[in-house]
């Protein structure tokens, strides 16, 4: 049987075509023709001297292609643009190398922060990304930087300290060496070195230094761990234990576009609704009509917060679990909702019949948030000598307490609002839109690591990462013909 012709060194009659390397149906056209309607005015590109600097729209298809793909490191990148046709066809056989790529990669925050921007709002256009229903949410990924990396604040001083005693000491044994030489051969010579050692200790003491300033400049505390590598990176708890992390911040629209990406040092939710709800008003122009969250994510100013803004929010108290449960740990005594607020009076009324009226306002500051809370009692002796006393307290001397702060009127609306059918239902789709987002971008994308170090870095990193995702959702609804790119020119 004849076997086709092989032949490795095979000379072609016609210069093939690049575009005959893809088949028409790959998803990699779609990725170019989206980004081939984006907007690229402004990216800085490193020029190398006496050469024109790569064309920054086939930079960007390279890092984002890469991303989508979940090949991250410049270095990686550079060997699929030798070996691989999509990244080849995308770079029109073009071969910058991994410092180019990574160059680009952190010299253009600003722009990158653009480009996540045009692709939402081509999305838009297309039909997806709609502000009815977004589910925000955060995720802990591990920082570039190891655990022996850290230490206590207090304990950068006391090695800056013993750093800065090792190099007087190589320095004094240096001018006793220098005496006893010049006895014995005369003032007259040169040393042209530095005493050994010395180096080392010397940039061991600029290396702290460093860290101590940037600590000061975070507003580290003595107590408080730093990292010598990435010093803005801080130990967050997993489910599997504490790492080295930054906080991920993900809005995700009911068909997992995300419309706004953010990174905080903090490894506590609390505050990032509202940047997160800025942000999205600034990107679209709209507010959305319902935001659902976790359990972070509550806080009374939190919820005063989505009220002004006329957003009907759905964050619980505690996890989903627990939603409508009776908290505390004396269930079967009288619970707060059993007292009755009359906001006119400012008392509250005992399920005794009692007034109870403000006693104590008090401020509980903690490195997240302030609350500012009254408590209210009875008049003295009047609650220890109520019959119903065993089913409301178990402090004899002062009797029962209840505190109020100026959201408690929108904690009730969202308990009552949380329990209902409708409502479960709707907090319901949280675990169904951000957790498998972020599954996406981990697994497929291999996100479970920042490569970048630093805060602005690493929010840079993200932003790709988001924007990457975002573009595999539009590939895969265009090429499932549900939406056509050519509708959006």
């Amino acid at each position: 049987m004849p076997y086709r012709q092989y032949d490795q060194n095979i000379v072609f009659l016609l210069p093939p075509s690049l575009d005959e390397w893809i088949t028409t149906d790959h998803p990699v056209r779609v990725f170019s023709e989206i980004l081939e309607r984006i907007d690229i005015g402004g990216f800085r590109e490193s020029k190398v001297e006496g050469r024109p600097a790569y064309h920054p729209r086939m930079m960007l298809k390279v890092l984002l292609w890469g991303y989508a793909s979940g090949i991250r490191s410049s270095r990686k990148i550079e060997s699929k643009l030798q070996t691989d046709l999509a990244f080849m066809w995308l770079a029109a056989l073009e071969k910058p190398d991994f410092r180019t790529i990574c160059l680009f990669r952190t010299a253009n925050k600003a722009l990158i922060e653009k480009v996540f921007a045009e692709v939402v709002l081509l999305a838009r256009v297309l039909g997806m990304g709609k502000l009815g229903l977004i589910a925000l949410d955060g995720t802990k990924i591990q920082a570039n930087a190891g655990v022996d990396s850290f230490k206590k604040v207090e304990d950068w001083r006391e090695a800056l300290k013993k750093a800065k005693e090792e190099v007087s000491r190589i320095l004094s044994e240096a001018e006793a060496t220098d005496r006893e030489e010049d006895s014995i051969y005369g003032k007259e010579k040169q040393g042209e070195e530095l005493p050994e050692g010395l180096k080392k200790s010397a940039e061991r003491v600029k290396k702290i230094e460093k860290i101590l300033k940037e600590a000061e400049r975070l507003g580290k505390q003595d107590d408080s761990r730093i990292s010598s590598t990435d010093a803005a990176a801080s130990f967050m708890h997993r489910k599997n234990g504490s790492i080295p992390a930054y906080n991920a911040q993900a809005a995700v629209t009911e068909d997992q576009l995300i419309v706004y990406a953010e990174v905080t040092t903090e490894p506590v939710d609390v505050k990032q609704l509202k940047p997160a709800l800025e942000g999205i008003e600034e990107l679209a122009e709209e507010r959305p009509e319902k935001v659902v969250a976790d359990a972070g994510y509550t806080g009374g100013e939190n919820l005063g917060l989505l009220e002004t803004k006329g957003i009907d929010g759905y964050i619980p108290e505690s996890g989903e679990k627990n939603i409508g449960k009776i908290k505390g740990a004396r269930p079967e005594l009288f619970r707060k909702e059993d007292f009755l607020y009359d906001e006119e009076k400012n008392l509250y009324t005992c399920p005794a019949g009692q007034e109870m009226r403000p006693v104590a306002n008090s401020t509980i500051k903690t490195k997240y948030s302030e609350k500012h809370i009254t408590t209210y009692r009875t008049a003295r002796r009047v609650c220890s000598a109520c019959e119903m006393h065993n089913k409301c307290t178990t402090n004899k001397k002062l009797g029962r307490a209840i505190t109020r702060d100026g959201y408690e009127e929108y904690r009730q609306k969202m308990r009552k609002k949380l329990i209902t059918e409708e409502g479960r239902k709707i907090y319901g789709k949280r675990k169904i839109l951000a957790e498998p987002v972020f599954g996406q971008i981990k697994v497929v994308g291999g996100l479970t690591q920042f490569l970048l170090r630093g805060l602005d870095k690493v929010r840079i990193e993200w932003k790709i990462g988001a924007t990457a995702h975002n573009l595999l959702k539009i590939i895969r609804r265009a090429l499932e013909g549900k939406v056509i790119l050519a509708n959006a020119s």
